[in-house]
This record gives structure tokens, C-alpha cells and sequence, in this order.
């Protein structure tokens, strides 16, 4: 709780924001934060830098209230203020007051992402952040950059990835939709989180509702259980992701060995895959990847949050693996 000495400082800035001193009101936030940041009380500027902010956005002065707020994350590093509810909530409120088009808000959301890479336990940063600023960039239609941040987020962000994922594919007219979500399934799986990629999977499956060719395929999820049918897809990409996602919660080394090569002619129209499902067959199967130099995941990761798949890339495959292929 800030004393009444700081509660009087804020009403009289306030004031002044109120009556259109909106530069006056600027500068004295700043000074005011300054000294109580080298008297090291940075509760109080932290405070002083919110309200401040929070203020000025309000009025429209988003370039000013951008300032002070990139400034509150500068005092979160100062005084090591670690990530919890609290000091995430003051961000996100923050970010939320932004309008899209405010050039400080790419600043802005960096310099939130660094505090919780320094003072949070993600080195990513802070899921719940990246679920938030994820699911806005996915209502902006900015999908590219919503997909880089919703794989490292929540529960909450694998579902909102199937919905990019359709979304994205519509928007493209995409022949082939499953590509978008395979996408996904792959490089979550290539993070060994299954998880999140079933989630993924299932809630593209709801959103796009795409055709299937009226058959079914048999599977087994573990060798000793009762086979269960499985949809059949008329987009290949869909049928190979989901066996994909099936086979990796397996024992099941010589079945993804298969599964790559019947899929191998679309994987090599798609640039980077067959390095994302390298990496799945290494984190799951023990398989050694390759000798290539450089991270290849971030390589494709970093492309591919560039922008969509390229045209040519998205034309349908005709090649038709429509039986699938049995798990037992």
C-alpha cells in the first residue's frame, strides 16, 4: 500500500492529466519515479509508473503512457520483482489499454517477455503472457505471430492454436487445411509436448470440420488394447498428423520409421518437416537425427513465424493415403 504522502503526489498527476497537462503530467510521473527509483523504493514507483501510465492511455496519450510503461518494466528489473499474479496483472493491463496500431506496443510487450525471461522460471517466458498476447494477435488476424506465441503458452493457447490454424487456412483458401495444423501437431510434438498437440488437433478438427472419405481406419493406442476406429480424412495432412500424434505415445520406433516413409513425397514439398519429424523421432524414439549444422527447429520455427506456407507448398496432395495405416 503506497503512503499517503505517494496517494497525494498521484491525485495532484492525475489532476493534471485531467485538466490536459498531458505533458506536464508526463515529466513529473518520470521525475517522481526517478527519485523514488535511486532512494531504491521501487513499490512506490512501480505504482506511481501504473497509475501513471494507465492514466494517460486512458486519455488517449498512448506515445506518453507507452513511455511510462515500458519505464514500470524498467523498475521490475531494477528491484528484481519476480513474476506472480500481481506484477503479470499490471502488465497485462497495460498491454490491453494499447491500440494495435501503437508503434510502442511492439517495445512493450519485448521488454515484458525479458522480465519474465530473467525474473520468472520460463525460459521462454511466462506462459500465461504468451496465452494473452497469443490469443490477441489471433483476434487481430496477425496469425504468424499468434502461432509463435501460443506454442509455448497454455492449455488455454493449444486450443486457440486449432482455431489459428483453421482460421489461418480459411483466410488462405488453403486446399489443403490439415497443413496448418500439422504444422502445429508437429512442432509441439518436436517440444515433446503431446498434450498440448492433441488439444491442437482436436479443437481444428471442431473448427474446421473437414470431409472425410466415409471410412474409417482401425488403431490401437497400446498393443494389448481392443483396436478403435478412427475417421479417414480426405486431406492426407490431417490422417498424417493425427497418426503421427497416436504413434509417438507408443513403443512404437519401426511404426514411425513406416509412417515417414509413406508420408516422405508430401514431407519433401514442405520445407523444414522432415527436420521437425527428426526431432520427433529423437525426443520420443531415441532415433539419431542427421548430422546438419545448425538448431534446425529454430531455423524452421523463425521462417515459418514469418508468414504462411508459401502458395505453391499448400497446393493438395493428390498422392491418396486414404486407408490410413493400422497401430497394433
Amino acid at each position: 500500500m503506497a503512503h499517503k504522502g505517494t496517494e497525494k503526489t498521484l491525485q495532484k498527476l492525475k489532476d493534471s492529466v485531467s485538466n490536459g497537462n498531458y505533458y506536464e503530467a508526463h515529466q513529473m510521473y518520470r521525475t517522481v519515479a526517478r527519485r523514488y527509483n535511486k532512494q531504491q523504493k521501487y513499490t512506490k514507483a512501480i505504482h506511481l509508473l501504473h497509475d501513471g501510465a494507465v492514466s494517460l492511455m486512458q486519455h488517449e496519450q498512448f506515445a506518453s503512457g507507452s513511455d511510462l510503461a515500458n519505464y514500470m518494466l524498467d523498475t521490475y528489473n531494477l528491484g528484481a520483482v519476480t513474476v506472480d499474479e500481481k506484477s503479470l496483472d499490471r502488465v497485462v493491463e497495460l498491454l490491453s489499454l494499447y491500440p494495435s496500431d501503437e508503434p510502442g506496443r511492439k517495445m512493450y510487450i519485448h521488454n515484458a517477455f525479458s522480465w519474465t525471461q530473467k525474473h520468472g522460471e520460463y525460459r521462454e517466458g511466462d506462459p500465461e503472457l504468451h496465452d494473452y498476447v497469443g490469443t490477441m494477435f489471433f483476434h487481430e488476424e496477425r496469425y504468424a505471430p499468434a502461432e509463435e506465441h501460443l506454442l509455448v503458452g497454455t492449455d488455454h493457447s493449444a486450443e486457440t492454436l486449432g482455431k489459428v490454424a483453421a482460421s489461418w487456412a480459411q483466410v488462405e483458401n488453403a486446399t489443403s487445411p490439415g497443413l496448418f495444423i500439422a504444422r502445429v501437431v508437429f512442432q509441439l510434438l518436436a517440444m515433446k509436448n503431446v498434450h498440448h498437440a492433441t488439444l491442437a488437433y482436436t479443437q481444428f478438427i471442431e473448427e474446421a470440420n473437414p470431409a472425410t472419405t466415409g471410412t474409417e481406419a482401425k488403431v490401437r493406442r497400446a498393443p494389448a488394447d481392443e483396436p478403435e476406429t478412427e475417421p479417414v480424412y480426405s486431406d492426407s495432412w490431417l490422417n498424417f498428423a493425427r497418426l503421427v500424434l497416436l504413434t509417438v505415445q507408443r513403443d512404437a520406433v519401426d511404426l514411425f520409421r513406416q509412417l515417414r516413409e509413406s508420408y516422405k513425397p508430401m514431407c519433401q514439398e514442405q520445407k523444414g518437416f522432415d527436420e521437425l519429424l527428426d526431432d520427433i523421432g529423437e525426443v520420443f524414439f531415441n532415433i539419431p537425427r542427421p548430422r546438419k549444422q545448425g538448431n534446425m527447429l529454430q531455423d524452421l520455427m523463425s521462417s515459418l513465424f514469418a508468414g504462411g506456407p508459401p502458395q505453391q507448398q499448400r497446393q493438395q496432395i493428390t498422392a491418396s493415403r486414404q486407408g490410413g495405416m493400422e497401430l497394433d
